[in-house]
């Protein structure tokens, strides 16, 4: 396509993104009203977490916005276009210089790229809620991190930025604490790439970092890993584990949906995959981009897989931010490479590309609508809260409190804590709560 009509596509996907996750529909939700008054108070490394950039970011919304959402939200967005911005670059860098392509093969792809990150819909509860924008900002300092990894021209600063952004990167999300792996495994694969001794010797710089935040993170918080994130492989549970790789895997490409419409899904995935690879063979699939992006991938879901994620509901969503970024970039790169080499299948290339953005953008129109809902229910209950306070002392009963919406968290963590927060001369011992309905246990709880 000719570069107008990319960036037409580019701005109306971009305008989507701002209509869909529009700040003024989006509130504070779950965890939010926990460590965001935690923040107010100055207080950081919070539950055993060791993430204090974004923690400085949140206190930078709280100068600017005080206690009003849509401003936190507003740097979610800000900061989602700015990893678009960077992944456009990357992407060319690395296909020029990594994969050979020519110009306009590698321009095609970086655009392609931009895209499909913005189609993707598994990013929809980074943009939805506030605490979940964290891997947003770690992917912007990642992605510098990697950057300079392709510099033309390594200088002593550059392994200096290099390990001050790849700091920060852990500091505010740790997911990306393997990638240096990642980078040493390309000086090997990549062979006759140029300054390979550089290259080298930055990765085992940011290892070394890694190694100094594991050092940290077991100072500040007594442990390397939790039991909240760690639980499965502490007890080494080999088929939890299994069963968490492969949702993680289908849940990157699937929209989430019921058990058995996500079998369903999961297995019209596979066999796109085999017909692709049938007629794939022999003629185009190159392995080694298959495998940069694949190393990625896995080891930035390798310190969520204990976690899990969940594959009916948009919950868990931020595990997949970093990851998609390879994830796109990769289907991109082979399907604008099947594009050049398989002209007589042009068209199918282009239906089934059109088909994938129309499938994730209908994912995230989904996803948008069920944080919007979720987001007024919190917001309407806080205002009755505080409508109820203004003008009675008596003690507030809630027959029924919603913890999810659409199986989202809505006040599983923080009803209370967010009370206090938004009028602290609120007794909160004077709001009842007689049930609590759960939509995850199905079922009304006192």
């Amino acid at each position: 396509m000719k570069n107008k009509t990319w960036l037409v596509c580019i701005l109306f996907l971009a305008g989507i993104n701002i209509y869909l996750f529009w700040p003024g529909n989006l509130y504070f939700l779950n965890d939010d009203l926990l460590h965001i008054p935690l923040t107010d108070r100055g207080q950081f490394f919070q539950t055993n977490s060791v993430r204090p950039i974004h923690e400085l970011l949140v206190k930078l919304d709280l100068v600017l916005w005080g206690k009003k959402a849509y401003g936190y939200h507003i740097a979610a967005l800000l900061f989602h276009f700015v990893v678009c911005v960077q992944l456009y670059n990357l992407s060319l860098v690395f296909n020029k210089r990594c994969l050979k392509m020519a110009n306009d093969q590698a321009l095609q792809t970086s655009l392609l790229t931009v895209v499909f990150f913005l189609a993707y819909p598994q990013s929809s509860e980074s943009l939805g809620w506030i605490l979940g924008r964290a891997p947003i900002l770690s992917a912007v300092f990642i992605l510098i991190t990697i950057r300079l990894f392709f510099s033309e021209d390594y200088k002593w600063s550059t392994y200096l930025i290099g390990a001050f952004f790849f700091s920060a990167s852990l500091f505010t999300y740790e997911q990306t604490l393997l990638v240096p792996i990642v980078l040493l495994a390309l000086v090997i694969l990549l062979g006759q790439i140029e300054r390979p001794k550089q290259m080298f010797a930055y990765a085992v710089i940011l290892l070394m970092v890694g190694i100094g935040y594991i050092v940290i993170r077991k100072l500040v918080t007594s442990e390397v890993v939790g039991t909240y994130e760690g639980s499965n492989l502490l007890a080494m549970n080999v088929r939890n584990l299994t069963a968490n790789t492969f949702r993680i895997l289908f849940r990157l490409i699937l929209n989430p949906a019921s058990k058995y419409l996500f079998l369903l899904q999961a297995f019209v995935l596979l066999l796109i995959i085999a017909c692709i690879i049938f007629y794939a063979r022999g003629t185009f699939f190159d392995r080694k981009p298959a495998v940069i992006f694949a190393g990625f991938i896995l080891l930035l879901i390798a310190p969520i897989i204990s976690l899990g994620v969940a594959v009916n509901s948009f919950e868990s969503g931020r595990y997949l931010y970093l990851p998609s970024i390879f994830l796109v970039a990769g289907i991109s790169t082979i399907i604008v490479d099947f594009w050049y080499k398989n002209s007589r299948l042009k068209n199918l290339v282009l239906i089934l590309s059109i088909l994938l953005i129309a499938y994730w953008l209908v994912g995230k129109m989904k996803a948008s609508t069920h944080y919007a809902d979720a987001s007024s229910y919190s917001k309407s209950v806080e205002q009755k809260v505080q409508q109820h306070f203004i003008t009675s002392s008596d003690t507030l009963f809630i027959d029924t409190l919603r913890i999810t919406v659409h199986r989202l968290p809505v006040f599983r963590r923080g009803f209370k804590t967010g009370i206090n927060w938004f009028n602290s001369k609120i007794d909160t011992n004077k709001v009842v709560v007689r049930h609590f309905e759960d939509e995850v246990l199905n079922q009304k709880v006192k």
